[in-house]
């Protein structure tokens, strides 16, 4: 079987990429972990009724701002949906900025535990500087593996850590992974490549177009679920609440928003880079590829 796989930074043409695949051979999957709350299409740039209309999107809209996501749930997701697309002769596509999703999918995760909600609470209010002194007492094989500027992982590791599971052990080895169950899949994989410059001019225009929508949607969700529910937590939604409460001008709040997209987009760029399963490949280079994916 065929898998074809698209990531790439916010911005890149993801989307735009699905409007010229051929619907009767294609549906997309999606692997963004903000476009599964319904609640917030405009501030997570989800695909439009029309876009969704003229190629099916699985995953996107799918829960309420006020719950929660993880890996694991959306992997099961993932195959279930690809399960279906197979059954009905057509080609799942997985398109997404979420790498970690794609590659906890393709790859399979560590055998963590369940970190319960007091000891993420706990760890997230830490300092790096303290989080890394406990992991370094508790666990210091783990901390030895991490890099010192790698605060998430860091912090993930002494969540883990403190239900009494060592880090150094569970992440010895992946368990689970699409590829791994099917190795005959032919996965042909890249990511959307642009000059730096241009992509920051296309995420400043996206953020323009958005913001009136975003704030909008985001009084919603803060009168139906309050502001701490997790869909107001994803990207962005910070400076919206911000703005609401007056704490900063709208001036400011453009500004805030669209660097939060350009550094949420260097780092993705970063992950893409270092991910064993994509290559590069520019917006023209992709849509010739894929849309001649029967070729290959």
């Amino acid at each position: 079987m065929i898998l074809p796989v698209l990531g790439g930074p916010t911005g890149s043409g993801k989307t735009a990429l699905t409007q010229v695949l051929d619907p009767e051979r294609f549906e997309i999957v999606s692997f963004d972990s903000r476009q599964v709350y319904r609640d917030l299409p405009v501030g997570t740039t989800a695909p439009t009724e029309i876009e969704s209309s003229y190629i099916r999107h699985w995953l996107v809209g799918i829960l309420n701002a006020d719950e929660s996501i993880n890996a694991s749930q959306f992997s099961l997701w993932a195959r279930a949906a690809i399960e279906d697309i197979t059954s009905r002769g057509k080609i799942p596509f997985l398109i997404g900025g979420t790498g970690f999703y794609l590659r906890a999918f393709l790859l399979g995760m560590y055998p963590v535990p369940n970190v319960p909600k007091e000891t993420k609470d706990y760890v997230l209010e830490l300092t790096i500087e303290k989080a890394t002194a406990e992991l370094a007492a508790k666990d210091p094989k783990a901390l030895a593996s991490l890099s010192p500027q790698d605060g998430y992982r860091i912090k993930r590791a002494l969540e883990v850590v403190l239900t009494g599971v060592l880090w150094s052990e569970v992440s010895k080895e992946t368990v689970g992974g699409y590829l791994n169950d099917y190795p005959d899949v032919q996965l042909i994989g890249h990511w959307l490549d642009w000059p730096r410059d241009l992509l920051y001019e296309r995420i400043n225009r996206r953020v323009e177009e958005i913001t009136t929508g975003m704030l909008a949607e985001t009084k919603k969700v803060v009168s139906q679920y309050g502001s701490d529910c997790p869909g107001l937590r994803t990207l962005g939604y910070n400076f919206a609440l911000a703005f609401l409460n007056g704490i900063i001008d709208s001036n400011t709040f453009i500004e805030q928003l669209a660097q939060s997209h350009r550094n949420y987009a260097k780092r993705q760029i970063t992950w893409f880079k270092k991910d064993p399963l994509l290559s590069p490949i520019s917006f023209e280079a992709a849509v010739q590829l894929y849309t001649n994916i029967d070729k290959i």
